[in-house]
C-alpha cells in the first residue's frame, strides 16, 4: 500500500505548454434558444482562435441540458481559470470541462 502511495505522488499533473492552440472546452448549461450562441459570444470575448465551423451544440437525452464544445487559444493557467470562473459566475453555466 505504502508503494503504490508513493508511485502516486511521482506521477505529475500533465503539463500544457502555453500558448496552447486548440485548446478544447465543452460548456454544458440549461437549454434555451440562446444558449449556444450566448456561450460563443462569451468566450470569444475572453480568448481567441475560435473556429466558428468547428462549434458543436449537443442536447442531453432528456433535452434539458445543451453541452457547446469549441477550441480556443489558452495564453496560460490563469486564462484558462478566468474563462471557467467566468463562465461559472454566469449563472448559465452548469460545468466546464
Amino acid at each position: 500500500m505504502m508503494k503504490l502511495k508513493q508511485e502516486i505522488q511521482k506521477q505529475e499533473e500533465p503539463k500544457i505548454e502555453f500558448p496552447c492552440v486548440n485548446y478544447s472546452l465543452k460548456i454544458v448549461g440549461l437549454k434555451t434558444p440562446d444558449y449556444k450562441d450566448w456561450v460563443v459570444q462569451c468566450v470569444t470575448e475572453l480568448a481567441s482562435g475560435i473556429d466558428l465551423k468547428k462549434v458543436q451544440a449537443v442536447d442531453s437525452k432528456n433535452g434539458t441540458f445543451q453541452s457547446v464544445r469549441l477550441s480556443v487559444t489558452a495564453q496560460s493557467e490563469e486564462h484558462l481559470k478566468l474563462i471557467h470562473q467566468t463562465l461559472m459566475n454566469s449563472g448559465k453555466v452548469k460545468l466546464v470541462l
